[in-house]
């Protein structure tokens, strides 16, 4: 063999040496293609090209990914995610396991994800231990606002590589929300109610939250924002009676929140409020609280039509 066959050889072999050198390895020490996503802290991550064990560490995320996904890509659960009354997709989270109500890093390590998907609000220890053990993690924003929602919905989709189902619940949620003008047209500002979406968070539904912003897209006035209540703040009875507003909404869990609706139908400061003597104590599904997900539209419309009802009837016209 002459040199320069010889040089060719070692060229070749070096160059098949760097290319299965780079990047993650299967175990058969195949490479797999990765692809690089932005993170909410900073950091360009590096995700699989079809992610196959999937972890989220919120419940709402958790819904998400379930309107995404087939529930075998996740390799566990937020409890929360698999009740009825909590999750508009909580039939599909069921199938899901292990189910967690905690995210200590040992355990997530233990279950093998290929990709993690973090709300901004875990601790950066987390994140970095996660790292540092090899785990894809991206960190996405909260949403607190309608169009908040909406890119995280797309953005969890981008992450996972199914931009397309993004795409799909982008679409459908602004056509939901071109519903909610075309039937808004209808509702003078004179004409225009008052809610207040009570939880045994108090102030979570105030100023400021994203219940609020949803509230401008279903034409009602949300309760602590009207008479001008700092966010966060707690609905005291002065503030109640304040607020009167024509509807009171209670979450429910399989019926009504029972402590919930005692503290306003029963409470005697509150009998003489318009809502509770004309029946508009309504109860709703308490996921519609917690609708960070591609259910928002739906959620709202449904609230609309409680609020308006002859909105329904006018909504397929």
């Amino acid at each position: 063999m002459n040199k320069n066959i010889r040089f060719l050889v070692c060229l070749m072999i070096l160059l098949c040496v760097c290319i299965t050198g780079c990047g993650p390895q299967t175990e058969a020490g195949i490479t797999t293609y990765t692809r690089y996503v932005e993170s909410h802290d900073g950091v360009r991550v590096g995700v699989p090209e079809h992610p196959k064990r999937i972890l989220a560490l919120s419940s709402a995320f958790d819904t998400i990914l379930l309107g995404l996904i087939e529930p075998e890509r996740l390799v566990g659960i937020n409890k929360l995610s698999t009740y009825e009354e909590y999750s508009l997709e909580a039939k599909r989270a069921k199938l899901v396991k292990p189910v967690m109500s905690s995210y200590p890093l040992e355990k997530i390590i233990a279950l093998k994800p290929d990709l993690v998907i973090a709300p901004d609000y875990i601790s950066a220890d987390v994140i970095s231990g996660l790292r540092h053990m090899g785990i894809a993690t991206v960190v996405v924003s909260s949403g607190s606002t309608v169009e908040g929602v909406i890119k995280n919905v797309t953005e969890v989709a981008h992450i996972i590589g199914e931009d397309e189902m993004g795409n799909f619940y982008n679409q459908k949620i602004r056509k939901e929300l071109d519903e909610m003008k075309r039937l808004g047209e209808s509702i003078s500002p004179e004409q225009r109610k008052t809610v207040l979406f009570a939880s045994s968070m108090d102030g979570y539904t105030g100023t400021g939250s994203l219940f609020d912003d949803m509230c401008t897209y279903m034409n009602v006035y949300n309760a602590p924002n009207r008479i001008g209540l700092p966010p966060r703040i707690p609905f005291g009875e002065e503030r109640v009676l304040a607020m009167n507003p024509d509807y009171i909404f209670i979450p429910s869990y399989k019926g009504m929140d029972k402590n919930l609706a005692d503290r306003y139908l029963k409470n005697p400061a509150f009998q003489n409020l318009p809502a509770i003597k004309e029946n508009r104590v309504k109860p709703l599904p308490a996921a519609y609280l917690y609708t960070m997900n591609q259910h928002i539209g739906e959620a709202m419309l449904a609230i609309m039509y409680t609020v308006y009802p002859q909105l329904e009837r006018n909504s397929h016209d």
